[in-house]
């Protein structure tokens, strides 16, 4: 096949981190379509890219060992190269990062708010 259909590219998920300035830590891939390097990207947030590496997951690393075994992945771009080259599409790629959940502190939360029993 030829064009833009899946089997011409190959995925990568590139993981950075806001801690300490921000870095990026690792680059995960080859993978074999987008929604498998999103996957990956997403399960891992909040962890290291050590530790995403010592589960066997193939990688490079792009930061030094005390960024990768200590900063915690807070950010992902997934990037697609095309195959035989890794040729970078520049014109793709998918962005995401770690949601802040706001919860209410207890000064917030309305004075007349009861529990029904």
């Amino acid at each position: 096949m030829t064009g833009d259909s899946g089997e011409d590219w190959h995925f990568y998920a590139v993981v950075e981190t806001a801690v300490d300035g921000g870095h990026t830590l690792a680059e995960f891939g080859p993978r074999p379509t987008a929604l498998d390097a999103l996957r990956l990207a997403v399960y891992s947030i909040n962890r290291t890219a050590y530790s995403v590496l010592e589960q066997g997951i193939a990688g490079d690393l792009r930061a030094d060992a005390r960024a990768v075994e200590q900063l915690p992945i807070t950010s992902f771009t997934i990037r697609r190269h095309r195959r035989g080259t890794r040729e970078l599409d520049a014109g793709w790629m998918l962005n995401g990062r770690r949601n802040h959940k706001q919860h209410p502190r207890p000064s917030q939360v309305p004075s007349d708010s009861r529990v029904a029993s």
